[in-house]
C-alpha cells in the first residue's frame, strides 16, 4: 500500500507509516469494546465521569482512571444487554397471547370481558413495544375518558398477560375507586316484594334469586324436587351467545339449597327459565317503582337474601355456606351495615324515651319544700 502522506509504499495494514510516521487509517475498537466518556480529574484527585442509563446520568467516581473505565464500561454494558433482552412484543400481542392460550381455561364471560377490554381500553399504546411504552402516561390518559373502577380491571389484565408472558409490571398509580354501596332489600321491603312479585312471568326467576341463586345458576336449573334446589353448574353469555358450564363460580357455589319460601313449589313447572337477563330487570325495576321499593336488579334480591338471613340471626357462617360465597366479603359489608342500621334505630328509641319522659317531683323535694 502507498502512504498519503509521502507517498511511499509500506506494509499492508500498517497503521503508522515506517517513513514520515503519520497515521495511515485510524484504529478501530474492538467489535465488543463499550466506549465510555473519558474522566475528569478532581481536584481530590479523583477521576470523576458519567455515563446515561434511561435518560438519566450516573456519576462515577474513581480512586483511578483504569478503574474509572473498568466500572463505566461494566455499567454501559450493562445497559446494552438488558436492551437487547428487552421483550420485542407489542402490549396488544402479548394480550392476544394470554387470552388465546387461556381461552380453554377461563370461563367464556371472562374471555368475553377480556377481548372487550382488549378492543376498548389503552387503544394508543396497544401497538407499541411494551418496553417503550410510558406506562403511567398510560394509566392517566385512560383515566380521563373512563370511570376509575374501569381502568382498574383493564389494568389487572395487563399485569395479567405481562405475568404469563414472565414478564415483571411496572408500578404505576393506579386512580381511586369510590366504593359502591351493595344494594338490597331489608326483610321488610322483602315481605313488600313478595306479593308485588306475584303472578309476574319472572316471578319464578326473582324467587330463586331471594333463595340466593346467581342469574347464571338460575339459567342452568333444569328442575327441582319441591324440596331442595341443587346448584349444579352454570350459563353464561360468551361471545356468541350463552354457554353452559359444568363448573360453577367457585367451588362453594355447588351446593344445595333448602326451599324457604312455599309459593316456589308452585312454580316448577316453568324450568328451565327462558327469559332474558334485560327483561327479568325491567319487569323488576317496574315493579319496585310501582310499589315504592328502591331500584334494585336481580343480582341485589341476592344479597338481600343475606340481608334476611341476618335478620333471622343467621351466622355469616351460615349465610355464606347456603349462598355459595366462598369469601366474606359480601356477606360481612351487608351484616356490617344492618348492624350499624340497628345501632341507630337503638339510639333513637333511647332518644325517644328522654324525650317522653315526665318530670315529676320526688315526694323528698315535696317535703323539704314544705
Amino acid at each position: 500500500m502507498i502512504c498519503k502522506h509521502c507517498k511511499k509504499e509500506i506494509e499492508n495494514d500498517s497503521v503508522f507509516c515506517r517513513f514520515c510516521g503519520e497515521r495511515i487509517r485510524r484504529q478501530r475498537k474492538p467489535k465488543d469494546e463499550v466506549s465510555v466518556a473519558p474522566p475528569a480529574l478532581t481536584k481530590s484527585g479523583k477521576y470523576r465521569g458519567r455515563v446515561m442509563v434511561d435518560g438519566n446520568r450516573v456519576w462515577i467516581t474513581e480512586d483511578t482512571e483504569a478503574a474509572y473505565y473498568i466500572r463505566a464500561r461494566a455499567i454501559k454494558a450493562g445497559m446494552i444487554e438488558q436492551a437487547n433482552k428487552a421483550p420485542k412484543d407489542t402490549l396488544g400481542q402479548i394480550i392476544d397471547r394470554f387470552i388465546n392460550e387461556n381461552e380453554a381455561v377461563l370461563s367464556p364471560a371472562t374471555v368475553r370481558s377480556y377481548k372487550s377490554m382488549r378492543k376498548t381500553r389503552f387503544k394508543a399504546y396497544l401497538d407499541q413495544s411494551v418496553s417503550k411504552i410510558p406506562w403511567q402516561v398510560m394509566i392517566s390518559k385512560e383515566t380521563e375518558c373512563v370511570r376509575p373502577k374501569t381502568v382498574i380491571n383493564a389494568w389487572r389484565l395487563v399485569t395479567g398477560a405481562m405475568q404469563y408472558a414472565k414478564m415483571t409490571p411496572p408500578v404505576v398509580n393506579l386512580p381511586k375507586s369510590s366504593r359502591s354501596e351493595r344494594a338490597f332489600l331489608d326483610y321488610e321491603q322483602i315481605q313488600k316484594l313478595l306479593p308485588a312479585i306475584r303472578g309476574d312471568e319472572c316471578e319464578i326467576v326473582y324467587l330463586l334469586a331471594l333463595h340466593s341463586l346467581r342469574m347464571s345458576e338460575i339459567l342452568a336449573l333444569t328442575q327441582c324436587d319441591g324440596s331442595m334446589i341443587r346448584v349444579r353448574g352454570a350459563v353464561v353469555r360468551g361471545e356468541n351467545g350463552l354457554v353452559s358450564k359444568e363448573q360453577n363460580k367457585t367451588d362453594l357455589s355447588h351446593r344445595d339449597v333448602p326451599v324457604m319460601i312455599p309459593r316456589l313449589r308452585d312454580l316448577l313447572d316453568r324450568l328451565p327459565v327462558d327469559v332474558s337477563e334485560k327483561t327479568i330487570n325491567r319487569h323488576l325495576k317496574r315493579i319496585c317503582a310501582a310499589v315504592g321499593l328502591p331500584d334494585v336488579t336481580l343480582h341485589c334480591l341476592r344479597h338481600s337474601f343475606a340481608s334476611l338471613a341476618y335478620h333471622l340471626k343467621w351466622t355469616e357462617k351460615t349465610t355464606m355456606q347456603v349462598g355459595g360465597w366462598s369469601t366474606p366479603a359480601v356477606v360481612h359489608d351487608i351484616y356490617t351495615h344492618l348492624a350499624a342500621q340497628d345501632v341507630n334505630e337503638d339510639i333513637e328509641r333511647m332518644k325517644a324515651f328522654y324525650e317522653d319522659e315526665k318530670p315529676t317531683v320526688s315526694k323528698t323535694v315535696s317535703k323539704n319544700a314544705s
